[in-house]
């Protein structure tokens, strides 16, 4: 049996009664972070134009148009749903690929509201195409052609994906399980998304300013062509059956020196990867950045220090700091503000909420904030006595009053429980639901494997409820 065969078995025939209960509670957790990811952004530039674009896109009334009261096409759905999960780049985080979670969640939930599928059903769904992403990420291997070149530095840096094209899969299977696809089916459209998926440009948008609203990869588009796919599967279009497999499969065409078949399909269906792979941001900002920024959270508020106490922070992160998109202190759009290390330490600094007000037009045009980003200075791996030098450090004061506060390791709020996740949620989907709505879907979400019909989950998620 081929690769795209069994995985295309896996998806259309595993149940909820196969999957642990940690694998269940970890969808839900993903799902209630998501979505409310997905509602936080539609206040940005990104997601407001996703929208627009959906209503254009139109089609018949089969899905919604989350955070507004309108129902569009599945594939114009998951297009919105995609762009608005990464908006602001505060979606989880699944290690490997990185970035997964808005280019294989929208597709499925959009088909999900379509189909009127059950609770178990998305859950399943959710987990499949999770699952998926990281294991065919881990099979991939990605040679030296895809390092980023540090001229200064007189090294070459290797990414941990160079794209998420790859994700395509569990996207597609996600989406393929609750439109109710046969196993042969499945395998179709496999065949059919591998072909549509982008090549790999992440090094090119690591490298380039300002930056994009496609980002790494748009995750609407994506999730667009997953659900294009999977109706035209479903309607007897074929694609290729073997599409994972060979030696001229996706791996090669993707640009992989090699790959490891077995990573995909050993203990398939039976050992679960996503749920310790998987890791939610407390930030709205790039994940290389979530460790240090909980370390100043916890300096600032323990010691009550504030911004005009402060006459430095120094940051020590991964290499990757040492790219333009991380050091850029010309923060001209909201997509800017998730990359740039000045401007994220200078707003935590000045205590904004965490959530989407980091990204809000009057916090980019904050010239308090403008001003404090000089203060901020960023070291990396590279450094010279990097290792001995701490995550974080922050002086306060000078002369005989300076004192330095410093963290490093793991920090305390690194991790996120259930409790943290609900309050993120609240905080994202206050900008369009009443407080009853929040408390229904989070409840919803909560209970979701009693729910028979997701489609009551959307009711709650619309601005029209009441």
């Amino acid at each position: 049996m081929g690769v795209t065969t069994e995985v295309a078995r896996f998806a259309a025939e595993i149940q909820y009664n196969n999957l642990p209960q940690f694998v269940v509670q970890e969808t839900k957790r993903i799902l209630l972070d998501s979505i409310g990811c997905a509602l936080g952004g539609t206040k940005t530039l990104k997601g407001e134009i996703a929208v627009r674009l959906a209503r254009v896109l139109g089609g018949s009334a089969e899905a919604s148009l989350l955070g507004t009261c309108d129902k569009v096409g599945a594939a114009s759905s998951a297009f919105a749903m995609g762009e608005l999960m990464n908006a602001l780049d505060y979606e989880a985080l699944l290690s490997p690929p990185a970035h997964a979670t808005p280019y294989v969640l929208a597709a499925p939930l959009a088909i999900g509201e379509m189909k009127k599928v059950s609770g178990k059903e998305c859950i399943v769904a959710t987990a499949v195409g999770h699952e998926l992403a990281t294991r065919i990420a881990s099979s991939l291997i990605f040679g030296r052609r895809f390092n980023v070149e540090l001229a200064e530095r007189g090294i070459a840096m290797s990414l941990p994906t160079p794209g998420y094209g790859l994700c395509v899969f569990g996207g597609a299977a996600a989406a393929g399980r609750l439109l109710g696809l046969s196993a042969d089916k499945m395998a179709h459209a496999m065949g059919i998304v591998g072909y549509l998926a982008p090549v790999p440009m992440i090094g090119k948008f690591l490298t380039s300013l300002p930056a994009s609203m496609s980002k790494y990869l748009s995750a609407g588009f994506l999730s667009q062509s997953e659900t294009v796919a999977v109706l035209s599967a479903d309607m007897g279009y074929t694609g290729d059956i073997e599409v994972l497999d060979g030696n001229q499969g996706f791996w090669r065409a993707f640009g992989c020196d090699g790959w490891r078949p077995m990573y995909v399909t050993e203990g398939l269906g039976e050992t679960w990867n996503f749920p310790e792979r998987i890791f939610y941001k407390r930030f709205p900002c790039c994940g290389v950045m979530q460790n240090a920024l909980a370390h100043f959270e916890n300096i600032v508020t323990d010691n009550n220090i504030w911004p005009d106490d402060i006459t430095e922070i120094t940051v020590k992160l991964g290499s990757l700091a040492d790219l333009p998109l991380w050091r850029t202190v010309a923060v001209e759009s909201h997509i800017d503000a998730q990359f740039s290390v000045p401007f994220v330490f200078s707003v935590a600094a000045h205590r904004i909420e965490v959530g989407p007000s980091w990204q809000s037009p009057e916090t980019l045009q904050d010239q308090r904030i403008a001003k404090f980003m000089k203060k901020v200075r960023i070291v990396t791996d590279l450094d010279d006595n990097a290792s001995d030098r701490s995550d974080v450090e922050v002086v306060v004061g000078t002369g005989t009053n300076r004192k330095i506060y410093s963290r490093r390791g793991i920090a305390l709020k690194y991790e996120m429980t259930d409790n943290d996740l609900t309050e993120k949620f609240k905080r994202n989907a206050r900008l369009v639901l009443n407080e009853e709505q929040v408390q229904k879907v989070v409840a919803a979400i909560q209970t979701l494997e009693d729910l028979t019909d997701i489609s009551e989950l959307f009711e709650w998620i619309s601005p029209s409820f009441v």
